[in-house]
């Protein structure tokens, strides 16, 4: 990348939206005369965490690269509202109130924990994505010096690493909702069940 410059190959990027799993960019290269517009997608789905750029398209005409850059924009925007119309459970946030304080003295092992609201994408700032089970990392001891805290969403199964400061708190128990209840048990059972595995293959 250019100092001071986000660059696509030789592109230089000139509007970016992100909106739920990706992020759309519109760059242009005044060099090429044939194609000096170009839009395309970029997500960081990998180990790494780097942008990977991809779906590209490119033209002479402005209007028409800005066009499909903001079609490619409502798309996304459409595609993150059907996801949350597709939720079934209160989607207001949790604040400081519901938690116990992140006290970096205590461990968080095995405790359900609720993410920051402003860690997360302002269309993801929801209960469904703030609560996860802490199941492993430096992050999670008590006093620990690393930060990496690994996680298991309630609501989604998904795994996700956090850092220790992108934790508001421990969840107080009589916040802990019907539905993140259930799922706290499947989730348990099924570390459980993996773990009998791997002790059954040594």
């Amino acid at each position: 990348m250019t100092e001071g410059k986000r660059m696509v190959d030789t592109y230089k990027v000139t509007h970016a939206i992100h909106v739920g799993d990706r992020e759309i960019l519109f760059a242009v290269d005044d060099g090429k005369t044939d194609c000096p517009y170009m839009v395309c997608d970029c997500n960081w789905d990998n180990p790494l965490g780097i942008d990977q750029f991809f779906d590209p398209a490119g033209s002479d005409d402005y209007l028409e690269m800005m066009t499909e850059f903001t079609n490619r924009v409502q798309a996304q925007l459409e595609a993150v509202k059907a996801e949350r119309d597709k939720i079934t459970v209160p989607l207001s946030p949790f604040t400081q109130e519901h938690c116990t304080p992140n006290n970096y003295g205590e461990s968080i092992e095995n405790k359900v924990v609720v993410i920051r609201t402003e860690r997360l994408r302002h269309e993801y700032r929801t209960v469904n994505n703030q609560l996860v089970l802490a199941v492993g990392g430096f992050g999670t001891y008590a006093n620990a010096r690393g930060r990496a805290v690994y996680t298991v969403n309630l609501y989604s199964g998904k795994e996700a690493r956090w850092n220790r400061e992108d934790i508001l708190g421990v969840l107080k128990p009589e916040y802990m909702p019907g539905w993140a209840k259930e799922q706290l048990k499947q989730i348990l059972a099924g570390q459980q069940a993996k773990h009998k595995e791997q002790v059954q293959e040594r």
